[in-house]
């Protein structure tokens, strides 16, 4: 059988990226032989050596667990995604010594913005940006872009160009044609590029019953990472300006926003829930009236949305990056990105139940007949002679 290693650092705090790629691993072992290497950034022993590590672009122990994984499992496919900063590029290193094919999954935006975002939030700007990346990376460094921290913006600087030039000689799996098309523009080699969706799960698990209720299609939901590249602040604030709303407005998960904007929050109809087991999201997003998310970012394949379209429930989504192509065409509920007049109307838009019933059906038709496991394999099969 086929054997196929993934590696994944986990983020500190639990993402749509680390959902992404344990339901991926599962499918994957639907036909092929799958170990995994996981890493996680949630535990630092010693950050003037994790610093150095990135700077330098190596990670000892991170090496020898590869090469230990390697020697032991024989994996005709390594199958690459997050490596900041546990995972660390140094793995490259190991891959090309010892000859092992591999393919890198794009997520995000990371190769190109060291806040792996493309939006100029420390400008308080609505615009689009690519200042920081490929080309302009100096003045990242400047303006403490990364966490206000001039010493992570520096060290996101070292990662960003040396994973790039990585990128650059390596087979890579986009989530979207338009993250594909976005390297073609920046001159990666169309032969080395392909899309490749990350698959619906068929099978949801029993959910858990949680110990509050809410009745089902009272609420708008929004589930992920509570920061500010998410919007969310600016949610909440659009949110308050309706009036005779009956849907209460759900935040689902946790973040660096999230204490901030539970102070602020004066409106008893918005519910910050806190950080929830995926099943228990899943469970809020089948029961509820629609999801919806304020994202700044260009997107990868949102799992809220991705989930909501299953589940067949509607979505409200601003119509940036790939994220259209996960919904059928002229959607009544997508929105100019950054724009709360926008976001406002799509809102008091939902207060025609049947407008939202019949996108709903239709995103559901459209998620089923395009995203599927057995188109997944179709496509991951017709990969493998090219990536090995």
């Amino acid at each position: 059988m086929y054997k196929i290693l993934v590696i994944h650092t986990k983020y500190r705090i639990t993402g749509g990226e680390d959902i992404a790629v344990e339901n991926e691993v599962s499918i994957l072992k639907k036909n092929y032989e799958i170990e995994t290497l996981y890493f996680s950034n949630k535990e630092t022993r010693n950050p003037f050596t994790e610093t150095l590590n990135i700077i330098l672009n190596r990670n000892k122990l991170s090496k020898k667990l590869l090469i230990k994984k390697i020697e032991e499992f024989r994996p005709n496919l390594v199958y690459v995604h997050n490596t900041w900063f546990k995972g660390s590029l140094s793995i490259f290193n190991v891959l090309k010594k010892l000859n092992v094919s591999y393919v890198i999954k794009l997520h995000n935006f990371r190769f190109d913005c060291g806040r792996y975002i493309t939006i100029r939030g420390h400008l308080k700007s609505n615009d689009i940006c690519k200042a920081c990346g490929l080309k302009k990376n100096n003045s990242f460094i400047f303006n403490k872009y990364y966490q206000d921290s001039f010493l992570k913006s520096f060290m996101s600087i070292i990662y960003n160009k040396k994973y790039y030039k990585i990128l650059k000689k390596s087979k890579i799996f986009t989530l979207t044609n338009f993250q594909k098309n976005f390297l073609l523009n920046n001159g990666f080699d169309q032969n080395n590029v392909k899309t490749l969706t990350n698959p619906s799960n068929k099978s949801f698990e029993k959910l858990n019953k949680q110990n509050f209720e809410f009745t089902p299609n009272s609420y708008l939901i929004y589930a992920g990472l509570i920061s500010e590249e998410k919007g969310v602040e600016e949610l909440i604030e659009t949110y308050n300006l309706l009036s005779d709303y009956d849907k209460k407005l759900l935040i689902v998960g946790e973040g660096p926003e999230l204490n901030r904007l539970k102070k602020m929050n004066k409106n008893e109809n918005i519910v910050f829930t806190g950080k929830m087991e995926n099943t228990d999201v899943l469970h809020l997003i089948s029961n509820s009236y629609s999801v919806i998310t304020n994202t700044t970012l260009f997107e990868g394949q949102p799992n809220l949305l991705s989930e909501a379209s299953k589940l067949g429930i509607n979505s409200i989504y601003p119509n940036s990056g790939g994220i259209s192509e996960f919904f059928p065409m002229e959607n009544p509920f997508a929105f100019k990105p950054s724009n709360r007049i926008e976001l406002l109307k799509k809102l008091k838009l939902t207060k025609h139940e049947a407008i939202v019933r019949d996108q709903a059906e239709k995103n559901k038709i459209y998620f089923d007949k395009n995203f599927t496991e057995e188109k997944y394999f179709e496509n991951f099969d017709r990969y493998i002679e090219w990536l090995t």
